[in-house]
């Protein structure tokens, strides 16, 4: 099952890395393109116009669906008897991972660490003081995850819930117009939150 999990996981790097080698003129993605648009009817795509907001968006989305998934867990353990939780910690840390890649473009390849930019834009959208927020919570998480730090400070770990309302709010004031896909994230992750609030 971690095998599985590792592999889905990395899915997303992988298509980033895919889209991304259509700038260096390789033959086998095209191949690879072409597979998966004539037998997957998918289309790929090729390089993409600014391809650093395409890692910001697939990072985000990624590490939004992977903390959406650890949410989950418990209630699909309750409702179903379906037991992976033992694979929480596994999914949450890809979920890190991804949120690390996504504040990692916007500070160092979208603003070049100049933070009188980052503290300007913060200044202009509110959405990134929630980013801010539920980024902090989500490290604190990853780095107290060894199990010496855990033992001493799990009970901070249930702050998970407060940075998903924080995410649930980054992700929906952040979105020019409210589209269908945006209003399925918010009720998936309120109905998950409701879930915990309703078993306490």
């Amino acid at each position: 099952m971690k095998t599985l999990i590792t592999f889905l996981a990395m899915l997303p790097l992988f298509y980033i890395s895919l889209r991304y080698s259509f700038s260096l003129g390789w033959h086998w993605p095209l191949v690879l393109a072409t597979f998966v648009k004539e037998h997957l009817h998918y289309e790929i795509g090729g390089f993409p116009a600014d391809f650093w907001k395409f890692v910001l968006h697939v990072s985000a989305k990624t590490a939004l669906n992977l903390f959406i998934v650890t949410l989950a867990l418990k209630p699909l353990y309750k409702l179903l008897t379906i037991n992976f939780l033992r694979y929480r910690k596994m999914i949450g840390l890809f979920g890190f991972f991804y949120l690390l890649l996504h504040v990692s473009v916007f500070v160092g390849v979208k603003n070049h660490f100049q933070f009188d930019a980052i503290s300007a834009a913060m200044q202009e959208h509110l959405f990134l003081w929630f980013g801010l927020g539920a980024f902090l919570i989500f490290f604190m998480m990853a780095f107290t995850s060894i199990p010496f730090l855990f033992k001493r400070f799990s009970s901070w770990h249930k702050l998970f819930y407060f940075a998903m309302v924080l995410v649930m709010m980054h992700f929906l004031l952040s979105q020019k117009e409210l589209e269908n896909d945006v209003l399925i994230y918010v009720a998936i992750i309120s109905s998950l939150l409701s879930f915990r609030l309703l078993k306490r």
